[in-house]
């Protein structure tokens, strides 16, 4: 496996996904990207699938306008979003699949570890046999 060296994380595409990742990394956000994978959503119809005030809601869209991950237009005085690049919704489905292997995984531990303790308790419970000195 190679080292990368300093130069090499200062690259465009470095610096592109760092700046994706953390558009990405906040759940409002990615929830906001949920609802949008389907289509456009004017703002007005995001707030009510959110709940969030209006300005928290402009923060995030800002964010995720800056990024290039949503655009913006305006119609009749309504504003709607939309996913710039159907690869976004490609990659919220990832992210879905590795949280079901994660839980997957998890539940298969949990699983082990109750047939351990079982296999414990039934140990401890059943009467114990002495042996004969002579």
């Amino acid at each position: 496996m190679s080292r990368i060296t300093r130069g090499e994380t200062d690259q465009p595409l470095h610096r592109f996904k760092a700046g994706l990742f953390k558009a990405l990394g906040n759940p409002l956000r990615l929830r906001m990207l949920e609802l949008m994978r389907h289509g456009e959503m004017s703002v007005r119809d995001l707030l009510q699938e959110l709940d969030v005030e209006p300005s928290t809601a402009s923060q995030q869209l800002a964010t995720l306008r800056q990024q290039g991950v949503v655009e913006s237009r305006r119609a009749d005085g309504t504003v709607y979003y939309r996913i710039t690049d159907p690869l976004v919704a490609e990659l919220l489905d990832v992210g879905r699949r590795i949280f079901a292997r994660q839980i997957a995984d998890l539940r298969g531990v949990l699983a082990a570890d109750a047939r351990a303790t079982r296999v414990r308790r039934a140990r401890r419970a059943a009467p114990r046999r002495r042996t004969r000195t002579t």
